[in-house]
């Protein structure tokens, strides 16, 4: 029994964290709240479920207790209802058909499945740790495992069936504290990620992380389905704010600007920050067709806003513009394109957009 116990525990250790290098490494690609995610979750939750009842405990001869629950409370936190459901499918498929005859035992098995995702819904939500509710649904999933096994013991209990309930409390509250402790450090980990790709003045996409991201959409020039264009801006005589006012100020024009830049263009653009006064805008879903009107459009609304120095002084910049639009534009020669283009503005004379 101790042996079992042993296996059990170092499966549900093991599932845990290898479950959430995949979940991390395959799953990120998939939209959070998204169907197929979810759906995804609760199969893999499944999957552990139908482990855990491979390694069952032998109460009897003829009687064995698994901890098939933990994986329903695991899914319905990760996944919600859905991927609860997906688990509980997976649960009764292999106990109905695969796990000797159907009988009054898998009655009893599929009902005590159904309850339990009952218990996970109302008590669990989706994304969500909270310990009392986390603790009460053991509780409740633990005396429903025990009543059916008093059932199919005949009322006749024993030290096992005991044990598997103390076991049953322990695993799922370690459980928990693996589940907080692996969220944790997951989004420790992102908020590295991001603040390492981020302008540390700006908040905008940095560098680095622009260099990356275009590599990666040049490497897949080839899957690219829809327009898309690039804005290459830069501050008109910046040069005169920082040797008038000071290096603060120009941080503050800085920091305005990217404020604007944000209200200008929609959340699924990518905006960074190429260095001093300079920054590059991708486009998405917008060809040379459209990409002049939007990129003025932008250019009216930062001649239109009145920057504020720290010093309570209020002055009006402008910015020229170079664009360079996909597919007219190979992918890989679209930022020297727009750079070409707002070189081209500036020499008109600034304060305008140019397109190539």
């Amino acid at each position: 029994m101790i042996e079992k116990l042993i296996n059990n525990f170092t499966l549900l250790t093991s599932f845990l964290f290898f479950g959430n290098m995949v979940r991390s490494r395959y799953f990120t690609g998939i939209k959070a709240n998204s169907t197929l995610r979810r759906m995804s979750e609760g199969a893999l939750l499944g999957i552990f479920g139908v482990l855990l009842i491979h390694f069952s405990f032998p109460l009897t001869e003829h009687v064995r207790a698994d901890a098939r629950q933990l994986a329903v409370l695991v899914s319905v936190y990760l996944g919600g209802w859905l991927s609860g459901l997906f688990t509980m499918a997976f649960l009764l498929i292999y106990r109905l058909f695969f796990v000797h005859e159907f009988n009054g035992t898998s009655v009893y098995a599929a009902i005590n499945i159904f309850a339990t995702l009952g218990i996970a819904i109302s008590l669990i939500n989706e994304g969500k740790l909270d310990f009392k509710r986390w603790v009460t649904a053991l509780l409740l999933t633990d005396l429903l495992t025990f009543s059916f096994m008093l059932i199919k013991l005949q009322g006749k209990t024993s030290m096992d069936l005991s044990y598997f309930a103390l076991f049953y409390l322990i695993s799922g509250l370690l459980l928990y504290f693996m589940i907080r402790y692996l969220k944790r450090t997951h989004t420790m980990m992102q908020r590295m990620k991001e603040a390492a790709a981020r302008d540390h003045l700006t908040g905008l996409y940095n560098t680095r992380s622009l260099e990356a991201y275009f590599e990666h959409r040049s490497d897949n020039s080839e899957n690219e389905k829809h327009p898309y264009s690039m804005l290459v801006i830069d501050i008109d005589h910046f040069k005169e704010v920082n040797d008038t006012y000071g290096h603060a100020a120009g941080d503050a024009v800085l920091v305005q600007l990217a404020e604007v830049l944000n209200d200008s263009f929609r959340s699924g653009d990518y905006i960074a920050r190429k260095g001093g006064e300079e920054f590059v805008v991708i486009v998405e879903r917008c060809g040379r067709d459209k990409i002049g009107q939007v990129a003025d459009n932008m250019r009216n609304n930062v001649q239109n806003k009145p920057f504020i120095l720290p010093n309570g002084t209020r002055l009006n910049l402008t910015v020229s513009v170079g664009a360079a639009s996909y597919p007219q534009t190979a992918c890989t020669e679209l930022f020297e394109q727009a750079d070409q283009m707002l070189y081209k503005a500036k020499h008109l004379g600034r304060n305008r957009v140019c397109v190539g």
